[in-house]
């Protein structure tokens, strides 16, 4: 009995060992540690030896979600000489924009963030890096819709066009206030999954979704929708964009996102990952040759920096000669 009780202890300890190393192997994969020991530029700064966690929501097959997290890694990754190693804490179950956007201000289950300006609680309660992930182009919207209404959305060339269609919208987006202090009439749902067959089954005309977005959204849905395609004919914009947010408890974990970013933007490293990321899915929708309409925003913070032009991208003029 005594032996049978001695082998069971050696072989839970073998196990937690075993544990212990793999989740090491895990964490290293995750981690800018590795990288930041082989490359330190300057080995006489002294970065924290303890991890900084960086808790996010990713969910898997969110490809959307996942090129907003590339620009993170990259930003943590260019710091790690100053900051230290890091690592991803991942989330994985889906949740809800307000639910987002809830948790990172408490910090319970994530302390960084993706999204828009357009919410207040957000803006107030959290940290926000104020360069545009996207460049902006969050504001350039084309539209989803079902195949047989393309010609009927060709006979729109204007705003009191656009006011004759029904567009959707989640409920707790931060654009549904644009859309109704323009006077576009919504219709919103509660969980973005709904949206896709809500605009199959004719609930609404237009699905509008930043340039970034719809292509990797149609390629995910269209097996299960294949009524649905990409408009070729409208272009709607505003001034919007994605940014990083940061649970105020960790300000420090804000520096080093924008240290990151600025230090991408200098290097030329932030235009070459968003070139290969979105350059060839913004070209193939021809944005020039769509019919633009523009909306107001009158929601936009006073902290989104509007005025560092080099930050922002023009897809429609960035192609044409001067």
């Amino acid at each position: 009995m005594r032996s049978d009780w001695t082998a069971g202890v050696r072989a839970l300890a073998r196990a937690v060992l075993m544990t212990g190393v793999a989740s090491l192997v895990t964490s290293l994969s995750i981690t800018g540690s590795a990288r930041a020991q082989a490359g330190n530029p300057n080995p006489t700064l002294a970065a924290p030896a303890t991890p900084m966690h960086i808790r996010i929501l990713r969910v898997q097959e969110e490809v959307v979600r996942e090129r907003r997290w590339d620009f993170l890694i990259a930003a943590l990754d260019h710091t790690t000489p100053a900051y230290g190693p890091y690592v991803i804490d991942a989330y994985p179950e889906p949740m809800s924009t307000q639910r987002e956007i809830e948790e990172v201000i408490t910090g319970r289950l994530i302390n960084v963030i993706a999204s828009d300006p357009g919410h207040p609680d957000l803006n107030a309660q959290a940290i926000p890096i104020a360069i545009p992930i996207d460049k902006g182009l969050l504001g350039y919207r084309v539209a989803l819709i079902r195949r047989d209404q393309q010609a009927r959305i060709n006979e729109v060339n204007d705003i009191q066009g656009l006011r004759l269609l029904n567009v959707g919208q989640g409920q707790d987006w931060g654009d549904v206030p644009v859309y109704r202090f323009n006077k576009i009439p919504l219709v919103t749902a509660s969980h973005y999954d709904q949206l896709f067959p809500m605009l199959v089954h004719r609930r609404f005309d237009l699905f509008p979704r930043g340039v970034l977005e719809i292509t990797p959204e149609l390629i995910s849905f269209r097996t299960q929708y294949p009524e649905m395609a990409i408009d070729t004919h409208l272009l709607i914009r505003y001034s919007y964009a994605q940014f990083f947010y940061v649970n105020k408890a960790d300000p420090l974990i804000a520096q080093r996102i924008r240290d990151g970013l600025e230090a991408m933007r200098k290097d030329g490293s932030f235009d070459a990952l968003f070139q290969r990321n979105f350059g060839q899915a913004v070209a193939d929708l021809h944005l020039d040759r769509r019919v633009l309409i523009e909306l107001t925003n009158p929601f936009v913070p006073s902290w989104v920096p509007v005025e560092r032009k080099e930050l922002w991208l023009d897809p429609v003029t960035a192609g044409k000669p001067g």
